[in-house]
């Protein structure tokens, strides 16, 4: 049985309320169980954001198509939303997948905010964490009401010498006794700004106002906590934690490697785009087709030179040019080895044979 409050939501906060009175039983701390509950949920949800990670790798590297048909149908609204549904359709986009994660956490951590301000309200009456709240110094315990001043109730349950029930402006006692209780909200303060820190290092392009909310939002989180219960500020404090390490993991295993292949995609989109367009590309020659990123970016494989005939050779490079020049009825310079100097069409080569046979003729005449 589970003391209700009146609330439409209330089973959900019974829910959370239930684990947070198991984890009691086997650890009989209310922070640990704080600990654990916010460890378990944040472990849960780990899925859902990285999964909002992902897609928000997909749409940055679907940007570039984006922005094409943007510019191509920018007189043409209708037409425009329809191309894109049709673009990520073909390529397996969901735009909203980024979304909602967030929508699906939103109602948990709200869950999580109540439980952790008032916890004996929505834990079972027959828990050891309820009695641990509602039972009298005379071993009574109240299962009507819990909310007794009088009676001294709710039972203050501490860890690390904190009063989880009490907030860093209600904390009373010398200032050894009252310390404790804003460190932890100094804590909460800097986790913040260490969050905001790797976002803004995780998100270059940031733009000026986002990057100012970022910083100033711990300060007035923090504000706030010092009105919190000390639990509420304990479960703000390690979520911040986790969502340090768990953002460090999501960057490293998969946004950065995104960004760095999205670049290293468009790098070698301009290389073969250079090529194509006659300019100076010094290129490795390779003896097959694309590898590497533009094999995995489908990209077509760069230049392998003039096209003079020479043999190739694995290692060597060339610098290819277009080809351009005109036969001027000069005879052609030798060449050894087919070099770069080598005429690359029939053409050249015919030319030089008959200004040969000019030359000839005028010997013949002469004599």
């Amino acid at each position: 049985m589970i003391l209700a409050a009146g609330s439409p939501f209330d089973p959900v906060y019974n829910f959370f309320g239930t684990i947070l009175a198991f984890f009691y039983g086997v650890v009989p701390n209310l922070g640990v169980a704080i600990i654990a509950l916010t460890i378990l949920v944040m472990l849960v949800m780990f899925p859902l954001t990285a999964k909002q990670a992902k897609s928000m790798m997909a749409m940055q590297r679907a940007q570039p198509e984006i922005k094409k048909l943007q510019a191509k149908y920018k007189n043409d609204r209708a037409k425009l939303n329809e191309e894109m549904m049709k673009y990520y359709q073909e390529n397996k986009i969901n735009p909203l997948a980024g979304c909602l994660p967030l929508v699906i956490q939103m109602p948990i951590f709200l869950a999580l905010f109540r439980v952790m301000r008032e916890p004996y309200k929505h834990v079972p009456k027959s828990s050891d964490l309820y009695a641990a709240f509602c039972t009298t110094k005379n071993g009574v315990l109240h299962t009507n009401a819990c909310n007794v001043p009088k009676l001294g109730l709710p039972n203050p349950l501490y860890f690390l010498n904190l009063n989880l029930s009490l907030s860093a402006t209600q904390a009373k006692g010398s200032l050894v006794d009252t310390i404790p209780y804003f460190v932890l909200v100094g804590l909460v303060i800097l986790t913040g700004f260490l969050q905001a820190r790797q976002s803004r290092r995780n998100a270059p392009n940031m733009n000026s106002q986002m990057a100012l909310i970022t910083s100033v939002l711990p300060i007035g989180f923090g504000l706030f906590s010092l009105g919190f219960p000390s639990g509420l500020v304990l479960y703000f404090f390690v979520s911040n934690l986790w969502r340090l390490g768990q953002q460090e993991i999501i960057m490293r295993k998969i946004t950065r490697p995104g960004q760095e292949a999205i670049k290293a995609s468009q790098q070698g989109a301009i290389d073969v785009e250079g090529a194509d367009s006659g300019t100076k590309t010094v290129t490795e020659e390779k003896p097959s087709g694309a590898t590497g990123l533009r094999k995995l970016f489908q990209l077509p494989a760069a230049s392998e030179g003039g096209g003079n005939g020479s043999p190739k050779s694995g290692g060597t490079k060339s610098a290819s040019k277009s080809a351009g020049a005109k036969s001027t009825g000069k005879p052609a310079p030798k060449s050894g080895g087919g070099s770069g100097g080598s005429s690359s069409s029939g053409g050249g080569s015919g030319g030089a044979s008959s200004s040969a046979r000019r030359r000839s003729n005028k010997k013949r005449k002469k004599r």
